[in-house]
């Protein structure tokens, strides 16, 4: 059955109902909270309250990352020698976030550190020998990588060589061989008894300097003194999680549910000058971290050079950080109109192709830093793998989004013959090849793809949790349980439900063309409970549908208006009643 706004098939989710049940009333919680829950895998009353509250006290055992041992040893010999300690980051939020995390986490402990971030369209993402050279330049004896370097084979070698140890700290999927480091600390490396596998970078170092703290308090480092409070680190490990797109679960959500309290509180200047130059009052979100916050941090490294993200993160002075702010807001502005244009190139080069299993595009005026978030936008509207290549005289430097089911990484494996370099995830990666080889590239990907694509269905669809009333919606506890289930973003959506059974109490348009529709539970304007309202942003043209026959897809979410808050949906689809509420 088509529906009527994204002319997609909805696919309903089904949960085993007896199971529901028991969850709901042991749990103490409502049976559409319920079925969200068990369809995410979490099935016993115990795991629904720990991840209703989740608490720093359920965070895992740092020790069982492998390697942790090593380099909290090394660390240790480094704080007892007074070395000085080199960072070496990424340029995105997540390593920005881990850089600054790092740094001032030592500089607590009395430990210099040096930081070097690389340019991202001069240097390339990775560890590089110039990194290497500058750190060493300036007395680092030790260097820690943050959100890089577990394919830095040759890169650690030359570093051993030139008499500097190597910790490397990464969450990418390793290659082959392993860099020869003092220490590598990764969830995906072979052998790792960490459980939660999926950690950005930034939450990684944060493992690190968990693991060293208590090294630190066990052998009576802090004497009679409080160890440091790691706690007031995690706005900015929440920044680095959200942005990096890895799946908010686990660990993940515990570092991310605290960090939104800490940054609530603004108290680091940094993070309050980004939260005014992003006009965000109130609490903060996860959805304030994706698209506003984030985006900010990544502006710096996009356009320009990362080192004015880190510099506001790690500032105390209020009207420093206010100004870089301002600097970063005009750096997305800029980000924003480079996107339009090569969005438009991008499509306009789809056209010409047709049809394709993956798309592989390319072009000289674009630029690299922008690329990544463009091919995000271009699959979700083809439903195919896309990699957009800035070329830049016979280097093709690129960044590729891939649909939930097929496996980037893993296809880009099957290429990387035709590839220099690559690395990333399932969902995104990157990529350096000679641009003589960039049609080499597009027959190999078409090759993998279509045989990945007779295994794996891509037609758009609406995935949904359950078929829910407005009675069930209106339950008091609802709303209030509803808001326990955040902070939601990526591998964890927030609940997508189907209303159906309701009647229509009131229907009108408000504000630049919005629909607003008032819902009553049963089939009658006056009966059952009072209304639910629901908001269709931009589709005050879909008034006069015949709401009482459709069923919608709708989003919860909570209005907060002169301090009340109300349960409120966001209308995202409409159909046909596929099945009718009983008379």
């Amino acid at each position: 059955m088509s529906s009527l706004i994204l002319n997609q098939k909805w696919n309903i989710a089904t949960a085993e109902h007896s199971a529901v049940k028991t969850l709901a009333t042991q749990a103490g919680i409502p049976e559409s909270i319920a079925t969200f829950l068990a369809l995410r895998g979490i099935s016993s009353p115990d795991q629904a309250l720990d991840h209703l509250s989740p608490r720093l006290a359920m965070l895992s055992d740092p020790w069982r990352m492998k390697d942790m041992d090593r380099a909290v040893e090394r660390l240790s010999i480094a704080l007892d020698r007074g070395e000085k300690v080199g960072i070496f980051g990424d340029y995105d939020a997540d390593g920005v976030t881990a850089s600054a995390l790092l740094h001032l986490f030592f500089r607590e402990l009395g430990i210099e550190s040096e930081v070097y971030l690389p340019h991202r369209e001069k240097e390339g993402y990775g560890l590089n020998r110039q990194g290497v050279d500058w750190l060493a330049e300036r007395g680092c004896s030790l260097i820690i990588t943050v959100d890089c370097g577990i394919t830095a084979v040759n890169e650690v070698k030359y570093a051993a060589d030139s008499g500097i140890d190597m910790i490397i700290t990464d969450h990418h999927q390793p290659g082959e061989t392993m860099p020869d480091a003092v220490a590598v600390l990764d969830p995906k490396r072979p052998g790792c008894e960490f459980q939660f596998k999926e950690l950005a970078g930034v939450g990684v170092a944060f493992n690190l300097a968990r693991a060293f703290r208590t090294r630190l308090y066990e052998s009576g480092f802090f004497g009679s003194s409080t160890p440091p409070n790691l706690k007031k680190y995690l706005d900015i490990v929440a920044i680095g999680t959200v942005s990096d797109v890895v799946p908010l679960l686990g660990e993940n959500r515990i570092l991310v549910k605290t960090g939104l309290e800490v940054a609530t509180s603004g108290r680091r200047p940094g993070v309050a000058a980004l939260k005014k130059i992003s006009s965000i009052s109130g609490n903060v979100d996860s959805m304030h971290l994706a698209f506003r916050m984030g985006p900010r941090i990544n502006a710096a490294g996009r356009m320009d050079h990362a080192k004015a993200a880190f510099r506001l993160l790690v500032t105390s002075d209020e009207r420093e950080a206010e100004q870089i702010a301002t600097d970063l807001d005009a750096l997305n502005a800029q980000r924003q109109g480079e996107e339009r244009l090569i969005l438009k190139e991008a499509l306009g080069q789809i056209e010409e192709m047709g049809p394709q299993p993956a798309y592989i595009l390319a072009a000289e005026t674009w630029r690299r830093g922008v690329v990544g978030i463009v091919a995000s936008r271009v699959m979700e509207k083809v439903c195919r793998p896309v990699i957009l290549l800035a070329v830049e005289g016979d280097e093709a430097v690129g960044s590729g989004r891939s649909p939930e089911a097929l496996d980037l990484h893993g296809l880009l494996s099957e290429c990387s013959h035709c590839l220099e370099r690559f690395g990333g995830h399932r969902a995104a990666a990157g990529m350096r090849l000679a641009t003589c080889d960039i049609e080499k590239f597009r027959a190999a990907m078409a090759t993998a793809c279509e045989r990945k694509l007779k295994e794996v269905d891509l037609t758009p669809a609406l995935c949904l949790d359950a078929r829910v009333t407005v009675e069930q919606l209106m339950q008091p506890a609802f709303a209030d349980m509803y808001e326990q289930l955040a902070p939601f973003g990526a591998g964890y959506r927030a609940p997508l439900f189907a209303l159906h059974g309701f009647s229509v109490k009131s229907a009108r348009i408000i504000g630049k063309g919005h629909l607003k529709v008032i819902l009553a539970n049963g089939s009658g304007p006056d009966s059952g409970i009072s209304g639910v309202e629901i908001v269709g942003w931009g589709h005050g043209d879909k008034l006069d549908l015949p709401w009482e026959q459709l069923e919608v897809a709708c989003e919860p979410g909570i209005n907060i208006w002169n301090g009340r808050r109300t349960l409120q949906l966001r209308l995202m689809d409409a159909r046909m009643q596929a099945i009718q509420p009983s008379q």
